[in-house]
């Protein structure tokens, strides 16, 4: 579905990922995990378009995307949850929901999105005419997964979901991770701080240190790697 060779991006001149190529496959759920500062905010931003891209190629479905603009990549069904500013705070959690869906066509495919996706969280039905600026943070995170699944991704893109969250809600909403892949089909990537739990989750893992790929594979290989675990993850980790 997804493939990356040999990519350099970063922000203006800097380059922040150096050299990294990995696959996602139909299906998957990916695990990036690493140090603060790794650089693995960078590296999804640049398979969005958000970043400026110096080497390597960034292909979906076959498609060379590399150069491509975010709104015209939003179009092949990238779903993207950024780590802050992910829901519209003045506008109600319908209106939210409803502006996640503005690409699908079929009105009918729409509401049958937004169905499943009270059904994933159902306190956004309950919320559905209160501002997205007065939820709890974890509503407020639940509305931010919905409202990318209201495009009817192909691929969802979470960046650090469960960041600032309570470990229950944060517990809550990894599960809804995976009812989602299971239900709807959905191929996941996932940054996320809490290496453990997020390999816990993930059949393949990539770990990246200091913009480099230190290690890809499943989650069982890395966690039996003790040194990429120590060096990499924190002691904390294992």
């Amino acid at each position: 579905m997804l493939e990356i060779r040999n990519l350099v991006s970063g922000y203006g001149k800097l380059a922040i990922i150096q050299d990294v190529s990995f696959k996602v496959d139909a299906g998957d759920f990916v695990a990036i995990v690493g140090p603060n500062g790794s650089g693995k905010s960078t590296l999804v931003k640049s398979i969005l378009g958000l970043t400026n891209i110096f080497e390597g190629t960034i292909t979906f479905e076959g498609t060379n995307i590399t150069s491509w603009k975010p709104e015209k990549i939003a179009k092949l069904k990238l779903g993207y949850v950024p780590q802050l500013g992910n829901v519209f705070p003045d506008l109600s959690v319908s209106e939210n929901l409803e502006l996640g869906g503005v690409t699908v066509r079929d009105e009918g495919q729409k509401r049958k999105m937004r169905e499943l996706v009270v059904e994933l969280f159902p306190i956004l039905k309950s919320r559905s005419g209160q501002r997205a600026g007065l939820l709890s943070g974890g509503e407020r995170q639940m509305l931010a997964v919905g409202r990318a699944l209201a495009a009817e991704p192909k691929l969802l893109i979470l960046d650090e979901p469960t960041a600032a969250l309570a470990p229950i809600v944060a517990e809550q909403l990894f599960q809804r991770l995976v009812e989602i892949r299971q239900k709807l089909n959905v191929t996941i990537i996932l940054v996320e701080q809490n290496a453990r739990k997020a390999l816990g989750l993930a059949n393949r893992g990539l770990v990246l240190v200091q913009g480099k790929s230190a290690f890809e594979g499943t989650p069982d290989q890395i966690s039996k790697d003790k040194d990429i675990i120590r060096l990499f993850l924190g002691e904390l980790a294992i």
